[in-house]
C-alpha cells in the first residue's frame, strides 16, 4: 500500500497540541525509532514531524497507528482535559440519540450520531456511536444499514475480546437481519447472545427474555412453530416479572399465533384475547387492528364464520383508522378467501382482485406476493392461465429471497399447471415446493 502524502490542513497552535507533538517525540526517541519509521508504511517522515511540532492536529487512525508501534494507547498523547470534553460530548449525544430513537424519532436520532463518526476517537468508542445508530437505523426500518454499522461495530468488539458487548451486539444484528428476513442468519445471532448468556459472560434477564422472543419469531418465519412456542413460552416464564406491557402484548400475539398454525386454536384466542387487551390499554390501534384480524382467523379455524367475518371488518376498519394501508390490504385479502370458501365466489374474487391492485400501489413486495397466491388460489378453478400468470409474476419477485411463501408459491403453481395438463413442469415445481419445505 503507498505512503499516505494526503496533508491535513494546519490546526490553530494550542498548549494540546504542542504537549501531544512532544508526548510523541519523547516516545519515538525513547523507543529508537526515527520519524520515517513511526509513520512507515502509511505515514510520511514530513507528516509525523507536523504533528510533533504542534502544527496539525493528527487523525485518530494515524495517532492509534504511531501508538501501536510505540506500545501505548493513543490516550496517552492527548491531554486528559481535552479527552474528557470530546468522550463527554460525545457521551451526552449518545445518551440523547437513544432517547429520541426510544421516543419513535428515529429520523433524529440518525442526524445526531451520524457526526459523531467523523470524529476522532479510539475504536471502542466507535463501536459504541454505531451500536446507537444500528438500532436507530432498525427502528427506521432501514435493515440494511442496521445491519452494516452493526456488523462493523461487532468486528471493533470481537478484535477486542470484549465478550460482554459481543454479546449485545448480536442480539442487536440478529434484529436488523431478522428484518431484512436473513432469518437463519438472525437465528445464529440471537442463539450466540443466549450462549453467552449461558456461560455467564453477560448477565441481563431483560435482554435474555427479548432474545428469546425474537429467536422464536425466527423460527416462526421459517415455519417451525413447535420450536417458535417453546422460545415464547421460556420468554413468558422468564419475563413474567417484567412491567412491559407492549412487549408482553407482543409475546402473547406471537404465542398466540404459534398455537394457531400448531391448529390448537382455543389457545391460540385465548392468547390473542390477551395480547389485545394489552394493546388497548396503551392505546395502540394498529395492532389492535392486527390482533383482531388474527382472532378472526382463529374464529374461521374453528367454523365461526359469522362471527368471523364480522371480527375481519372490525379489524379492517381499525386499521383504517390507524392508517395502515398495508394491514388494512391484508384484512381484506383473508376476508376476500373467506367468502370465496364460504361460497361467495364473484364477492371474494373482487375483494382479492381489489387487494392484489392496492398492494402493486402500495409497493409492498411481500403483500404483493401473498394477495398473488390469494388471488391465484381463488381463481384457478375458474381460469387456471390467469392463475398462472398471477404465480409467475410472484415467483419473479421471490427469485433473489428464497424461502417459505416461494415454497408455496411452487407449490400452488404446480397445481395450476397440473390442471392444465402440463404435467411435467407441475412435477417439477412439486419437487422445487420440496426442497424448500425441507431448508
Amino acid at each position: 500500500m503507498p505512503t499516505r502524502t494526503r496533508q491535513r490542513r494546519a490546526a490553530p497552535e494550542s498548549p494540546a497540541l504542542r504537549h501531544l507533538g512532544q508526548r510523541l517525540r519523547e516516545a519515538r526517541t525513547a523507543a529508537g525509532l526515527s520519524q520515517a519509521q513511526l509513520g512507515a508504511p502509511y505515514y510520511t517522515r514530513a507528516h509525523v514531524s507536523a504533528i510533533e511540532l504542534g502544527k496539525i492536529r493528527p487523525a485518530m487512525k494515524s495517532l492509534e497507528h504511531m501508538a501501536a508501534k510505540l506500545g501505548k494507547p493513543a490516550s496517552y498523547f492527548m491531554e486528559d482535559r481535552q479527552l474528557i470534553e470530546q468522550r463527554g460530548e460525545r457521551a451526552v449525544a449518545i445518551a440523547r440519540a437513544h432517547q429520541l430513537t426510544a421516543e419513535g424519532k428515529a429520523a433524529e436520532a440518525i442526524e445526531i450520531l451520524t457526526p459523531l463518526l467523523e470524529q476522532d476517537q479510539t475504536r471502542l468508542e466507535r463501536a459504541g456511536v454505531l451500536r446507537a445508530l444500528g438500532r436507530a437505523y432498525w427502528e427506521a426500518g432501514l435493515g440494511a444499514k442496521a445491519a452494516t454499522v452493526l456488523q462493523d461495530a461487532l468486528d471493533i468488539y470481537q478484535a477486542n475480546g470484549n465478550v460482554e458487548l459481543i454479546a449485545r451486539t448480536r442480539a442487536q444484528l440478529g434484529m436488523a437481519l431478522h428484518l431484512l428476513m436473513s432469518y437463519a442468519e438472525a437465528a445464529e445471532h440471537f442463539s450466540e447472545a443466549l450462549r453467552a448468556m449461558a456461560r455467564g459472560e453477560l448477565r441481563d434477564p431483560i435482554l435474555k427474555v427479548h432474545v428469546l422472543h425474537n429467536l422464536g419469531l425466527t423460527f416462526y418465519q421459517r415455519n417451525e412453530f413447535s420450536l417458535a412456542l417453546e422460545h415464547f413460552e421460556r420468554a413468558e416464564g422468564e419475563g413474567a416479572d417484567i412491567g412491559d406491557p407492549k412487549w408482553l402484548a407482543s409475546l402473547f400475539a406471537a404465542i398466540g399465533m404459534s398455537f394457531h398454525q400448531l391448529k390448537d386454536y382455543d389457545a391460540a384466542l385465548a392468547y390473542l384475547g390477551k395480547s389485545e387487551v394489552l394493546f388497548e390499554s396503551i392505546r395502540n390501534r394498529s395492532r389492535v387492528a392486527e390482533i383482531r384480524f388474527q382472532r378472526g382467523r382463529g374464529l374461521l379455524a374453528i367454523g365461526h364464520r359469522a362471527k368471523a367475518m364480522e371480527t375481519f371488518r372490525e379489524a379492517q376498519r381499525l386499521a383504517g383508522e390507524a392508517d395502515n394501508p398495508v394491514l388494512e390490504t391484508r384484512i381484506a385479502m383473508i376476508a376476500g378467501l373467506a367468502q370465496v370458501e364460504g361460497g361467495e365466489e364473484a364477492a371474494g374474487i373482487a375483494s382479492l382482485r381489489s387487494a392484489h391492485s392496492r398492494a402493486g400501489v402500495l409497493r409492498d413486495k411481500a403483500l404483493r406476493v401473498a394477495t398473488a397466491i390469494a388471488l391465484a388460489r381463488a381463481i384457478k378453478k375458474l381460469d387456471p392461465h390467469e392463475a398462472e400468470q398471477t404465480l409467475r409474476e410472484a415467483v419473479d419477485m421471490m427469485q433473489d429471497r428464497p424461502g417459505p411463501e416461494l415454497g408455496e408459491t411452487y407449490a400452488e403453481l404446480s397445481d395450476v399447471l397440473s390442471r392444465r395438463g402440463l404435467a411435467e413442469e407441475a412435477l417439477g415445481y412439486a419437487r422445487r415446493a420440496f426442497e424448500l419445505s425441507k431448508r
